[in-house]
Order: C-alpha cells, then structure tokens, then sequence
C-alpha cells in the first residue's frame, strides 16, 4: 500500500529506509495481551545498484535511525524533490519485500521477551490472588470457629432480631468457606493462564525514507 510510505529530509548524509510493524499477542479468548511498534531500519540504495538485498542495521544504527525520523517529524523538513520520491516510490514493493523477513525476526525477539514478561506477570498475579483468598479464608474460618465453639455464650443477651442476623452471618461464613475452597482450586490458574499468548500478528503498517537534505 503505498500510501502508507512516507517521505521527509534529514541532516544526516545517509539514505535510510524504515519499516514499520505492528506485533499483537492475543490470549485464550482472542484478548489482546501486548501490542508494539517494531521498527527495523537499513542504508537505502538503488534497486538498481542493489547487489544485496536491504540489510537491517545493529541497533545502535537503527536507535540512529529513529533519532533521525523523531526529529524529521518535529521540526516540519521539506519534501524530497519529485525526482527523488519517484525513485523512492518506484522502490516500496521491493524495499518492504526485503526488509519484512527481518521485521520477523526482530518481532519473533520482542515477542520472546513479552511472553517471558507476562509469564511472570500471571504467575505474579495468580500468587498474590491466592494469598489474598487463603487470608480471607482464614478470618471467616476463623469467626465461624470461635461461634461454633460456644454458640451459647455469644448469643446470650442478644435481641431477637440480633440473634437471627447472627445465624444469618454463621451460614454465610459456611457458605463461604466452601466458595473459598472452589475459588482457590480455580481462580488463580484462571488468572495465570489469562496471560498465556497462545496466537500472535505481525504485519508492516508504515515505510518511511529518510532522505539527506544535502541530496
């Protein structure tokens, strides 16, 4: 598509090229887990002096690159001359056809590091919920326990509607404890594995040139 390549000058004297992608993760349920922008840079030359397809840059070269591109955008540079974007033009299908491995590659990296990093987010999480429901556990068993032990006494001087709410509380906190037992057998896993990626995208969304404005 070439109306998503875009065109801007640089004070820098090297012809860089940039593609642009997009990596999504997704859950179980089609949830969208991670989203980035994956941008991988090269030195431009002519398809017609190219001997060697477009190789990405190391990335200092492309954080480089990046600087360039932030700063083409801020400062409003001028276009490139017709001549010039006709070439670069001409240049897109191939240029994004070359560069898209790569893209991949450095996506299939970021994509790694992301799973890793929810990984252990879910687990994180799913810790700290069941610490949360054992502690809540413990205090209603605990209540139910010291009720059970001398119902008598903890009833006793209690207005009747008092002394029902109290029955009332007891079988809740019955109830409860059994809803604990359930939640705790499932709701951690539940969210743990709410964080497992378990389909991925990556696809190109932008081409920019970089061009010099001593060209």
């Amino acid at each position: 598509d070439l109306s998503r390549a875009c065109l801007a000058q640089t004070r820098d004297s090297t012809p860089r090229v940039v593609l642009l992608g997009r990596l999504c993760l997704y859950g179980r349920r089609a949830e969208r887990l991670h989203e980035v922008l994956v941008p991988v840079a090269a030195r431009w030359t002519d398809p017609n002096r190219r001997d060697t397809p477009l190789r990405a840059y190391a990335r200092e070269a492309e954080a480089r690159s990046m600087e360039l591109l932030n700063e083409s955008l801020g400062t409003g540079a001028r276009l490139p001359s017709e001549i010039v974007r006709r070439r670069l033009s001409a240049a897109v299908p191939r240029d994004i056809a070359e560069l898209q491995p790569q893209l991949k590659k450095r996506a299939d990296e970021l994509a790694r590091m992301a799973q890793r990093r929810l990984a252990e987010r879910g687990e994180s999480e799913r810790k700290a919920l069941r610490e949360t429901l054992q502690r809540q556990r413990t205090r209603v068993a605990e209540e139910l326990a010291k009720h059970e032990e001398r119902p008598q006494q903890l009833a006793l001087g209690l207005a009747p509607e008092e002394a029902r709410q109290l029955e009332k509380d007891v079988k809740h906190w019955r109830d409860r404890l059994g809803q604990f037992d359930r939640d705790l057998a499932e709701e951690p896993d539940r969210i743990r594995d709410f964080y497992q990626v378990r389909a991925r995208r990556v696809e190109p969304v932008g081409l920019v040139y970089l061009w010099p404005e001593s060209n």
